[in-house]
C-alpha cells in the first residue's frame, strides 16, 4: 500500500489574529500567513460512487480536487450560489441545465445560481476536475457534518450563451461572476499574484510545471497539484516557475 504524506505549509506573514487564526489543520488553514497543500494528498469523502473528493475550506470559500471514475456519476442538484470547475486531467460530461458539456483539460466554467448541474465520467480512466466554492464546505471533510445551503424552489433555465472557455494561453483568461473569479495564468517569470490586500482570500493552484514561491525560506519547489491559499490582507505575494514555465489557476469570492 502506498503512504500518501499530507504536505502543510505555513509562511508567516503577520501577527495573529485571534483563536481562528491561530488553527491550522489539514482541511482548515489558518487565516493569518500562507498556507501550502498539497492537494492530492488531503484524505478524500466520496459524494457518491466512484467520486473521491480531495477539499480544503477557507474563510470564504472552498477548493475540491474530484476524482471521477469510470462510470462514476455526481448527483443532479441546483443551489443559489455560484461555482466554477476546471478540468484537469480525462474528458468530463456537465450536464448543465438541459445540455451536456464536455469539461477538458484546460477548459473551465462558472456554473449559474439555481441551473442544474451534475459531472460524470462515460469513459476509461480517472478524470479529475478542480472545483471552487464559493461558500465555506466543512460538509466534503471529515467527519462530514450535516449542513444546509439555499435552494431555490424550482430551477433555473440554462442559459444560452457558451459557458465552458479555454483557460489556456498567454496571460490566461479571466472568467468573472456575480460573486466569483477565475484567473487562469501561464508564468514564465516573477508574477506578484496578489500586489494588494483583498475583501477574500485567493486560491492559487499549481495545474502544471512547478513554482517557487517568494519568502519561503527553504526555497522549496511546489509542484503541480499544489495549492496555495493567500489570506486576504496579505500583499505582494511573487511566484516564479522553477522551470522554463508553470499554470495556475486562480480563483476568489468577490463580494456582490
Amino acid at each position: 500500500m502506498q503512504t500518501r504524506v499530507v504536505v502543510i505549509t505555513t509562511l508567516v506573514v503577520g501577527t495573529m489574529a485571534g483563536p481562528l487564526a491561530a488553527q491550522d489543520t489539514v482541511f482548515f488553514p489558518a487565516t493569518d500567513r500562507i498556507a501550502i497543500r498539497a492537494l492530492n494528498s488531503i484524505p478524500t469523502v466520496d459524494v457518491a460512487p466512484g467520486v473521491h473528493v480531495h477539499t480544503i475550506v477557507g474563510a470564504t470559500g472552498s477548493v475540491s480536487l474530484g476524482e471521477f471514475d469510470s462510470a462514476a456519476v455526481a448527483p443532479l442538484h441546483h443551489h443559489t450560489r455560484e461555482q466554477t470547475d476546471v478540468g484537469l486531467t480525462g474528458n468530463s460530461d456537465v450536464t448543465i441545465g438541459d445540455r451536456i458539456e464536455s469539461l477538458r483539460p484546460g477548459t473551465g466554467m462558472i456554473i449559474p445560481p439555481d441551473v442544474p448541474h451534475s459531472i460524470a465520467n462515460h469513459r476509461r480512466g480517472v478524470a479529475t476536475v478542480l472545483e471552487f466554492h464559493t461558500v465555506r464546505r466543512p460538509d466534503l471533510v471529515p467527519p462530514r457534518p450535516t449542513m444546509s445551503f439555499p435552494v431555490a424552489p424550482a430551477a433555473a433555465a440554462t442559459p444560452r450563451r457558451p459557458l465552458v472557455v479555454s483557460m489556456e494561453g498567454g496571460s490566461g483568461s479571466l472568467l468573472t461572476g456575480q460573486t466569483c473569479m477565475m484567473r487562469s495564468r501561464r508564468v514564465r517569470r516573477p508574477v506578484d499574484v496578489h500586489p494588494d490586500s483583498t475583501e477574500t482570500e485567493l486560491f492559487v493552484f499549481v495545474a502544471s510545471g512547478a513554482i517557487r514561491l517568494r519568502g519561503e525560506a527553504r526555497g522549496e519547489i511546489l509542484p503541480a497539484g499544489t495549492l496555495i491559499i493567500v489570506p486576504a490582507r496579505v500583499r505582494h505575494v511573487e511566484i516564479a516557475p522553477a522551470g522554463a514555465e508553470a499554470n495556475l489557476v486562480e480563483f476568489r469570492v468577490t463580494p456582490r
